[in-house]
Formats: C-alpha cells, structure tokens, sequence
C-alpha cells in the first residue's frame, strides 16, 4: 500500500491524515479512510490522494467536486453520508449509478460522457464505502 496510517496526505489541496487502509481486490484500487481537519473521516481511492498538495486544482470541475455543490464548509455528499446510514447511503448512491446510466444518451450533447463519468464517481464511491463483514 501507498500510504501509511498516521502519514499525512492531501486530497486536491485538502491536508488529512490516514486512518486505515484497504488493499486493492480486483481493480488494483487500493482505498483509505482520511481523516480531515474539520474532524470528518471520508474514504477515497488512492489515485485521489497526493502526499503534497495539488497545484492548479482550482479550475472547474463538473464530475468530482461540482461548484454547485461545494458553496460551503461540507461538500453536499458528505452532508448526505453523515445524514444516512451506511445501507441507506449505499441505496442513494446505487440510485444515482442507475439515474447518470439511464439519462446519459439524453442530457448532453457531449454522447453522454459526463454523465458515464458521473456514474463511474459514484460507483467509486459506493466501493470505497463497501463494509466487509467478517465473521
């Protein structure tokens, strides 16, 4: 694995510290809980994460942080998330897969590019949150 719990890394220009991590199963994705200066702990893969923060992130983007959605101190998915249970954010997250899938021939006039990348976030998404349970 990449980084090591207790490292410090940064997401975009965002500073956190790593909490846990899980090894990739498939897909050669690995993931981590970080935890945030605001006290929050989120999960993102690592291709997400940097050990030096991001220089030029600041342009617009549409699929992984919508400005529209970032107008506060909480991005509204993670307002979402701590609002849900796990099962339940689970269910919100499967619902917007199928909603960017069924639309995205339609909406843009870009064949649906977006909304597939859209689909593909919060499928990354819903992984990064998969609770194993063991027995």
């Amino acid at each position: 694995m990449k980084y090591q719990i207790g490292q410090t890394v940064y997401v975009q220009q965002h500073k956190a510290t790593v909490e846990a991590g899980y090894p990739a199963h498939t897909n050669e994705i690995d993931f981590y809980d970080l935890k945030f200066s605001d006290g929050r702990t989120v999960a993102f893969p690592d291709y997400e994460i940097t050990p030096e923060p991001r220089v030029g992130y600041e342009k617009p983007d549409n699929i992984n942080s919508p400005a529209h959605y970032t107008q506060g101190k909480y991005e509204v998915i993670d307002i979402i998330q701590a609002s849900m249970s796990h099962e339940g954010f689970q269910g919100y997250l499967l619902g917007n897969m199928t909603k960017y899938l069924l639309r995205c021939q339609y909406k843009h006039q870009d064949g649906g590019s977006e909304d597939l990348k859209k689909l593909i976030w919060y499928a990354e998404k819903y992984i990064a949150n998969i609770r194993v349970e063991t027995a």
